[in-house]
């Protein structure tokens, strides 16, 4: 049995959708059943990365202060 990574499988997916467009006649609409292809594995809260990025510009403004620049 083999696995395809995500990016395998959206590389397929792509080609799989313009070889159908190509085939398609002018005009003609094109479906293609999606599913989790488009899912990526890793989801983050941007809220969290804002707030981890000020900490980190708050805390390098309090030591620039201390030595005396």
């Amino acid at each position: 049995m083999t696995y395809e990574t995500k990016k395998q499988q959206r590389d397929r997916f792509l080609a799989k959708f313009l070889r159908r467009l190509r085939e398609a006649p002018p005009g003609t609409r094109v479906y293609m059943p999606v599913g989790d292809v488009f899912n990526d594995a890793d989801v983050h809260s941007i809220d969290e990365l804002r707030a981890a990025r000020q900490a980190a510009v708050v805390c390098d403004d309090d030591d620039e202060g201390e030595d005396g620049s």
